[in-house]
């Protein structure tokens, strides 16, 4: 009855674990817990079959040699949980080729000493029937006991390392301990059999099988996605440079990223307790918040650096923090941008003065003139408006030739830029007319003013092919006064200078309402 007893629950603990090692296997990619767990429950499938030979065995031999084997069963669950304590403790953590032959020496020397056993019986002793339908046992030799202390000290190494995490996360991660207590049954079933003295079978391996489901469990919820990170992991990871120092500003500490950009700026890692403060250097004393650093040390880099306070547990300042950004790509992507942005708006300006602008002579035009001059009427302030006229340019034009008179009508847009103050408008009317726009001045003295560029203007020919070509103009002048359309102001300048004409050219005439001449003369 005890057989049938014992074979259920080791195909119960089989099954178990042969699933187990097959679902944690499959996610091992997820993280280095699956892998340990899947070592764990292939472990105890491994010493579980092991351990059901001497249920049916009655031969010395054969259970000699199934006692044997089962130790690489015994090697994969304790080295499993090892692993599975480191995983469950840091997310970062892998099973690197160091640790993995320094897990691998005490399995080897075990292995020997079981191997060369029935040379020396320090391992095992010898086996012997046990009452359970005189099922042979094993007692066990001193070789034996070594082993097991060194099991047992890294199971206990790993059960410490995995309550501590917990402690420092108690009320967040639970499972931790529930993956300590999932070693105790195993480890009482162990304890037992083994104190036995070869009177028991050895049922730890069901103990283990039994407990990897609460493993597997604490796994699936803790790592890789809850696991908590190792702020040591975390600060060695983080891409962004992030230097420590104390209150006086000597280095604490630098993460990789840090050294790497550091020795960018000419600051070798050996170099960095010694030149930190050449940057400090460059933030105001208790600095706190976020600061540009424009070429750092003169090579070209530009920093964005955020200063975070340290405070101790008593409220003292401890030192600061530095966590640094590399933003010379960034902002001279912004500098080109905004060069881009400025012969944008140059471009625009031009393009909004060539709109105003008469092309021939560099004048405004006669729509700009237009906006002004309703400008000047709106704000009801004193001002007069002249059109002037070249005299006999279409003499010039067909005496001289299209080249030449277009040369007259540079040289008038010319004088008259040079003789204007600021804020007067000089814009090109049409065809042989200009306009001026003379702020500030009253009938007398812009009829004065332009008398004066006439005669300017005349005693000055202008020199075509040797020759000097007389140039004058006429103009007549109204005053801005009471009037409410530009058209009105324009005709009465228009009707002065048709009187300019008149009466001889080359003169000035100030408007009077209602002026009007006899017949238009030839202009």
């Amino acid at each position: 009855m005890a057989t049938v007893a014992l074979s259920v629950l080791f195909a119960v603990a089989i099954l178990i674990a042969t699933f187990l090692t097959g679902l944690a296997w499959r996610r091992r990619h997820e993280g280095a817990g699956f892998a340990a767990i899947a070592a764990i429950a292939a472990g105890a499938t491994w010493w579980s079959l092991a351990t059901v030979v001497p249920l049916y065995s009655r031969d010395p031999t054969t259970v000699m040699i199934a006692i044997s084997l089962l130790y690489p069963g015994v090697y994969l669950v304790v080295g499993g949980w090892w692993a599975t304590s480191r995983a469950l403790t840091n997310r970062f953590w892998r099973l690197d080729r160091r640790s993995l032959l320094l897990l691998s020496i005490e399995p080897v020397l075990a292995t020997i000493a079981i191997a060369t056993n029935p040379w020396h019986h320090l391992f095992i002793e010898q086996i012997q029937p046990t009452a359970i339908n005189g099922a042979y046992a094993a007692t066990f030799g001193p070789l034996f006991w070594a082993h097991t202390v060194y099991c047992y000290i890294l199971v206990v190494v790993s059960a410490v390392t995995v309550f501590r995490m917990y402690i420092r996360q108690t009320g967040r991660y639970r499972g931790y301990l529930l993956a300590i207590i999932a070693l105790f049954p195993a480890s009482v079933i162990n304890l037992t059999g083994i104190l036995a003295g070869g009177r028991l079978i050895d049922l730890t391996a069901c103990g283990f099988a039994l407990s990897a489901p609460t493993m597997y469990w604490v796994a699936r919820h803790s790592t890789p996605a809850l696991a908590p990170v190792v702020h040591r992991e975390v600060f060695q990871n983080m891409t962004d440079p992030v230097v420590v120092v104390d209150p006086a500003h000597r280095l604490v500490e630098a993460n990789p990223a840090a050294a790497g950009l550091l020795a960018r700026v000419g600051i070798e890692t050996d170099d960095v307790a010694r030149n930190i403060e050449l940057l400090l250097a460059q933030l105001p004393e208790n600095a706190e918040g976020d600061y540009v650093l424009r070429n750092v040390r003169g090579i070209g880099i530009d920093l964005s650096v955020r200063v975070s306070p340290l405070i101790s547990r008593n409220g003292e300042p401890a030192g600061s923090i530095l966590v640094a950004h590399d933003i010379t790509e960034q902002i001279r992507q912004t500098e080109q941008l905004r060069n881009q942005l400025a012969t944008i708006e140059a471009l625009r300006a031009s393009l909004a003065e060539q709109a105003a602008s008469d092309y021939l002579t560099g004048l405004y035009n006669r729509r700009h003139l237009m906006t002004e001059l309703s400008a000047a009427l709106e704000r009801e302030a004193e001002f007069a408006f002249v059109l002037l006229d070249i005299d006999f340019f279409k003499k010039i034009n067909d005496g001289y030739g299209h080249n030449t008179g277009d040369d007259v009508l540079v040289h008038i847009a010319s004088r008259l830029s040079s003789s204007l103050r600021p804020g007067d408008v000089a814009a090109r009317y049409g065809g042989e007319e200009f306009a001026l726009l003379l702020h500030g001045m009253s009938a007398a003295e812009a009829v004065a003013w332009v008398d004066r560029l006439r005669q300017t203007v005349a005693a000055q020919p202008l020199p075509v092919n040797g020759v000097e070509v007389a140039v004058t103009f006429s103009a007549g002048v109204a005053v801005g006064n009471g009037y409410r359309c530009p058209v009105s102001l324009i005709d009465d300048a228009d009707q002065a200078l048709y009187a300019a004409k008149a009466n001889g050219r080359n003169r000035v005439e100030q408007a009077t309402r209602h002026l009007t001449p006899t017949a238009p003369p030839s202009r």
